[in-house]
């Protein structure tokens, strides 16, 4: 699913990618929570993926949702709105007080969804992001 998503997004294909999400999901420090949706002969459609965050300027536990995804045959199912209730209920449990995510500016169908749910876009806030090896050879002197 991870590259049916890339797909959708334009992105470049992950590969199979199975170890890396073994090795990055399910180990002795396990950097997300996946949540997936299945239909009654437990067939995959969709997933969520999210990781913890902290804010210390504002004292707050959050989610940040890196992936919401359902395949195209479960879309208008309400695979979505089950995953992402199940994803908030988490965070009520981990005593977060919201979720965050991106969402990519083409995606009028996801736009749609995430309005009638109340989102709105951050306006003071700009996701930004460089590659880690960029970021430590600029910092140690090599700026370009």
């Amino acid at each position: 699913m991870a590259r049916a998503l890339a797909a959708h997004l334009e992105d470049s294909d992950p590969g199979d990618g199975t170890d890396a999400l073994v090795r990055s999901g399910f180990g002795h420090e396990p950097w997300f929570e996946c949540l997936v949706a299945e239909t009654n002969d437990e067939k995959l459609v969709g997933f969520a993926l999210a990781c913890r965050r902290y804010e210390a300027h504002m004292g707050r536990r959050s989610l940040w949702m890196g992936d919401l995804y359902v395949s195209p045959n479960a879309r208008r199912t309400g695979a979505a709105r089950a995953l992402l209730l199940a994803l908030a209920e988490r965070a009520r449990v981990l005593g977060c007080t919201h979720i965050t995510w991106e969402l990519w500016r083409r995606n009028e169908v996801a736009k749609a969804f995430y309005a009638e749910l109340g989102a709105q876009a951050e306006d003071e806030v700009a996701p930004m992001s460089l590659p880690v090896e960029t970021l430590v050879t600029r910092l140690r002197g090599g700026l370009r």
